[in-house]
């Protein structure tokens, strides 16, 4: 059975390389262990040197993209919302993480922003809250991770 973690963060006003890079680590790092990193961007178009909505009518409109994304968290596993304090709040991972929440889903923020780590409502809605990818990828490679058998019983 294949596993998928979605990994929302900050996309808007983005350049390609800081709405990417993160994403490509976390996805190679995941997929040696046979898990699928769902990335957001995918099909979007990047607007000049920066993301944003444009007027491409199939992923570029604010309803297509929504849909797209909230298609994405449907179907992953685990949620991995990367929240960095030194970047603007990413609403749209907000709102990713109360879908994902909405559908069940297991919710792992990363942050270092006090102001999230103790919102009360977002505090219901995540499962983990960690300060580095590193520890998040690590949560969703062992709770998604094959399966050994027992041996760890």
């Amino acid at each position: 059975m294949q596993r998928y973690v979605y990994l929302a963060g900050p996309i808007m006003g983005r350049t390609k390389s800081e709405a990417n890079d993160w994403r490509k680590d976390a996805a190679w790092r995941l997929a040696d262990q046979g898990i699928v990193g769902i990335s957001p961007l995918r099909c979007e178009p990047l607007q000049g040197e920066r993301y944003g909505v444009s007027h491409d009518p199939l992923f570029g409109t604010p309803r297509a993209i929504g849909a797209k994304n909230r298609f994405d968290v449907r179907a992953a596993n685990i949620i991995l919302a990367y929240m960095p304090e030194e970047q603007p709040l990413s609403l749209g991972t907000l709102g990713e993480i109360f879908w994902a929440d909405a559908y069940g889903k297991q919710v792992i923020m990363v942050t270092t922003d006090h102001k999230l780590l103790e919102h009360p409502v977002l505090d219901a809605a995540v499962d983990w809250k960690l300060s580095t990818l590193d520890e998040a990828i690590d949560v969703c490679i062992g709770i998604l991770g094959g399966y050994n058998g027992g041996k760890n019983v």
